[in-house]
């Protein structure tokens, strides 16, 4: 057995309890350590964690169905914390809904409008963040948004088992869809065991993905998740991510140019290192269009694997070397949905 050294405080463990149906009015006095005292908000949870210095914290949510105001922009971030979302055990499924969010118009003399945004926006750059088990859906420009910067990387985020459904423009106005999970300037972020469903924009239809990662988003593990329903590339690298492995994944009716695409724009990076292996793909992507000799807009075919750079045409294919993405081996297709 290992003592805790002479001097050194072990981490301090705390479970803090978040029900957005609690009366928001109480949330300062309600202590959110019980579940019969729970705050109403992620504002109030890293409150109470800042107080309490917590460096281990489990937040959780009971189950139910949620329609939040605004986005969680979550930026709580102990240096070695180990943070977990996850739901209330025992108490079922929970659901963000985020078709209520609303935001001042002023066209329409401040009265509620529609308001873009995702369900989460992590900014924690020296913490363990695992966020699991719960549904995030109605989001016009997505699930869950890791922002590392590039003199603040954020690193160590698990996404796993979760729903992203009903994402983007054709489900909720206010803007585009970027990602289910959309990534900047970030490392080692693990995607396990997650549903993509019917992530899709009526307008710019290509540019919502199911796992974006961009700005130099390295060494990341996307695995053992489906995807279905995607209008935009289910799998997007941008401007210098590297060394990002997609594996063991099953794909149906997503794609507009690809399953796996590396782009750029500009004086953009080329990707590099990142593979693609061992996945299940239906035959034709979201369009219908069949893998390897379809046409969508000015590129033909579309690919397994593609890339190029600015405007999506035939001329603006290629141009990196070494190839941005490689396949790993052991992909195949199939002709009916693999789930």
């Amino acid at each position: 057995m290992t003592a805790t050294p002479a001097g050194a405080a072990a981490p301090k463990e705390i479970t803090v309890y978040v029900d957005p149906d609690a009366p928001a009015a109480a949330a300062r006095t309600r202590s959110g350590l019980t579940a019969g005292d729970a705050v109403a908000s992620f504002e109030e949870a890293e409150r109470i964690l800042r107080s309490e210095g917590a460096t281990k914290a489990r937040i959780l949510t009971p189950g139910g169905t949620y329609y939040p105001a605004k986005e969680i922009n979550w930026s709580y971030d102990p240096p070695g914390g180990d943070l977990t979302f996850a739901a209330v055990p025992g108490t079922g499924k929970v659901v963000f809904d985020g078709s209520r969010m609303t935001s001042p118009s002023p066209a329409e003399g401040n009265r509620a409008a529609a308001a873009s945004g995702y369900y989460m926006t992590i900014t924690s750059a020296n913490s363990n963040i695992t966020v699991s088990g719960r549904t995030i859906q109605r989001y016009t420009n997505g699930g869950i948004r890791i922002r590392g910067g590039s003199g603040d990387r954020v690193n160590n985020v698990t996404i796993k088992g979760n729903t992203f459904k009903y994402l983007g423009n054709k489900h909720s106005s206010g803007g585009t869809g970027y990602g289910g999970v959309h990534i900047t300037s970030s490392s080692k972020v693990k995607i396990t065991g997650n549903k993509f469903y019917y992530l899709e924009n009526s307008s710019d239809p290509g540019a919502i993905h199911g796992v974006y990662l961009a700005n130099a988003t390295n060494s990341s593990v996307i695995s053992g998740n489906r995807f279905g329903y995607v209008s935009g590339d289910p799998i997007r690298t941008r401007n210098n991510s590297k060394n990002n492995t997609v594996s063991g994944n099953k794909f149906w009716r997503a794609g507009t140019y690809a399953i796996f695409s590396d782009w750029r724009f500009g004086r953009e990076t080329c990707g590099r290192g990142n593979v693609f292996k061992n996945n299940t793909v239906g035959r034709t992507s979201y369009y219908g269009k069949k893998f390897g000799s379809g046409q969508q807009g000015r590129i033909k075919p579309i690919k397994l694997l593609l890339w190029g750079h600015d405007a999506p045409t035939n001329a603006n294919l290629g141009g990196c070397s070494p190839a941005p993405v490689k396949s790993g081996g052991g992909n195949r297709y199939v002709t009916s949905r693999p789930w």
